[in-house]
């Protein structure tokens, strides 16, 4: 994207009329009047400058509910079907019952779901971000419950999907 903001910004600087004036005319007004390719090289600097500092801080600016679904499907849906109905005892019982139920074609099941609880715990050090702004949505999902799914999955596949040597 930024490569492309600073070639369009080369082409206005030479002066290229390859654009249709519509572009011209957003620009002009996108830039507040400002010269067309140094506010493209201005915009691409910006963006460069996000990309290379991004920085998620959940603890000053937890994630919203809508953000929390779309980024841990898996794991919302995984309370709903196993957890929130309360057919088994502990949560261990349900992670158990769920690997189960998917052998033996259980990777294509568990290595999202893994991706997920482990992406949660790595954006979620602590425990009150996690509370802030994961278990609001998935209410299971606490750092002992995510890395008792971990350890479920990684036991479950060494035992069951470990090429004999």
């Amino acid at each position: 994207m930024t490569a492309l903001l600073d070639h369009v910004a080369g082409l206005c600087a030479e002066g290229a009329e390859a654009a249709p004036q519509e572009f011209h005319d957003l620009l002009e007004r996108a830039g507040a009047g400002t010269d067309a390719a140094a506010y493209l090289h201005s915009l691409s600097r910006t963006i460069r400058t996000l990309a290379q500092n991004s920085q998620d801080d959940y603890d000053e600016l937890p994630l919203s509910r809508w953000e929390v679904d779309v980024r841990f499907p898996r794991l919302s849906g995984f309370g709903v079907n196993w957890v929130y109905d309360a057919e088994y005892a502990t949560l261990q019982d349900s992670l158990q019952a769920a690997i189960d139920s998917e052998h033996p074609y259980c990777g294509e099941f568990l290595a999202p779901l893994a991706a997920e609880a482990q992406s949660a715990l790595v954006l979620f050090p602590g425990g009150q971000a996690m509370e802030d702004s994961l278990s609001p949505v998935v209410g299971w999902a606490t750092p002992q419950a995510l890395r008792h799914l971990l350890q479920a999955v990684d036991d479950h596949m060494q035992r069951e999907h470990t090429a004999p040597s």
